[in-house]
């Protein structure tokens, strides 16, 4: 069976192929394979500390030790107990911020906790996580990171050191602190939701406007692809397709419904400058969407320059109809 598609194959990469030094075509396995980070080994020389920098990782120290005898001697430990110790790490974090050599500081206690604990801190950590990871050891991963998060909404709320433990107390403790939304809060996260909502719509709308792109330039292409390979359709089978149908006709799950384009896959010969198609592929509505959002992600344009161009091709070739809303939009964009 023959399917003609109308398209227009435009592209300048050059083709390439993956080859191993014996000229044999490698094993799959070894091209899939994913990519990890590899941990790079410091290559910084230690340098001489400077004697506040000493005492400022002394006095680190010191809290450690304080901590680990809270742990082993008080057998009775009281939530106020672990506040109060809270509240002291909480006012080493302002001395450590305040002072003239905080970075230095910041720098030589990540180095001890990368010896002792054999594992980084990232280098735009908070003062507070640097502290608490130096000071809590043994501790988990979720109450260090409690532990922080109470500190810097403390910070956030210009709570002073004295009133620490206090602010704990009044809100419930750590946990309590933490699940607590204050006001500063929810300002901030209003604002993030606000601009999320609005990413979220631009996006939607540049998506929409490839899409019609794609379809008026499919008017305008001058030649056709004549394709007899294989065309795969990629899309899932409905699992509630033998299922009774109700008496109201169910919406249509772009999850199960067939795209509107096929998307061939083309390999360029640099010797000829022609495309081999490899073959033709049919996605379901969701993942065809993904795959145009990500193209109009790529594209270096404004929305009313897409628009304005969009609704430009559509006119000359008598799509009127279909830019008639799109005014007030791009007047908003």
């Amino acid at each position: 069976m023959t399917t003609t598609y109308a398209s227009k194959l435009t592209a300048t990469d050059e083709f390439a192929a993956v080859m191993n030094p014996t000229g044999a075509a490698p094993a799959v396995s070894n091209v899939f394979r994913p990519k990890f980070g590899q941990a790079k080994a410091s290559t910084s020389s230690f340098t001489a500390l400077s004697p506040s920098v000493e005492r400022a990782v002394g006095a680190a120290e010191q809290l450690a030790q304080a901590y680990q005898k809270l742990r082993v001697e008080v057998l009775d430990t009281t939530d106020r107990a672990l506040w109060e110790m809270l509240q002291q790490n909480y006012g080493f974090v302002e001395q450590v911020d305040s002072s003239a050599q905080k970075r230095e500081t910041r720098n030589e206690l990540i180095r001890k906790i990368q010896i002792r604990d054999s594992q980084g801190v990232a280098s735009n950590a908070t003062t507070e996580a640097v502290i608490v990871r130096y000071v809590f050891v043994g501790q988990s991963r979720q109450t260090r990171n409690n532990y922080t998060i109470a500190m810097e909404k403390a910070r956030a709320l210009d709570i002073p050191v004295s009133g620490f433990a206090d602010f704990l107390a009044k809100n419930g403790g750590v946990g309590g602190v933490v699940e607590t939304v204050f006001d500063h809060e929810a300002e901030e996260q209003a604002t993030a939701k606000e601009l999320a909502d609005a990413k979220a719509a631009d996006k939607g709308t540049r998506t929409q406007l490839v899409t019609r792109l794609y379809s008026a330039l499919a008017h305008k292409a001058e030649s056709e692809l004549a394709y007899a390979g294989e065309v795969t359709d990629w899309v899932p089978r409905d699992p509630k397709a033998d299922a009774a149908k109700s008496k109201t006709t169910a919406k249509p799950d772009p999850r199960y419904e067939k795209g509107n384009f096929v998307f061939f896959v083309t390999v360029r010969n640099p010797q000829t400058g022609r495309y081999h198609v490899v073959q033709g592929n049919v996605f379901d509505q969701a993942y065809e969407q993904q795959l145009l959002a990500s193209i109009a992600e790529r594209m270096d344009v404004s929305l009313p320059e897409l628009s304005t161009a969009v609704q430009g091709l559509e006119q000359s070739i008598g799509f009127g109809s279909l830019v008639a809303n799109d005014v007030e939009e791009l007047q908003q964009a």
